[in-house]
């Protein structure tokens, strides 16, 4: 019996090189192959789920290679308040 591929597993494994293909786009993908792509999941899901009704279907999207990262500075609100209040 030949054994079925994981979709989540395969996304994993073929990460770097759906970057490559499709980053920030949303993939389907059945069994170990993606079959539609695109930048709106409910479109990307309705043309996997014609091409194939009766399979399970994962929805994922394609990290983009740039992150953004974001400092932000922890400030007390309330010290504020207090200032404001006694005139400071």
């Amino acid at each position: 019996m030949a054994r079925k591929e994981d979709p989540y597993q395969f996304f994993l494994a073929s990460l770097r090189r759906l970057m490559d293909r499709y980053e920030g786009q949303y993939v389907a993908i059945v069994g170990a192959a993606v079959v539609a792509h695109g930048r709106d999941a409910e479109r990307v899901y309705e043309i996997a789920r014609r091409k194939h009704p009766d399979r399970r279907i994962l929805i994922g999207q394609v990290p983009v290679r740039e992150a953004m990262i974001l400092w932000v500075v922890s400030v007390s609100l309330s010290r504020s308040r207090n200032q404001k209040r006694s005139g400071q």
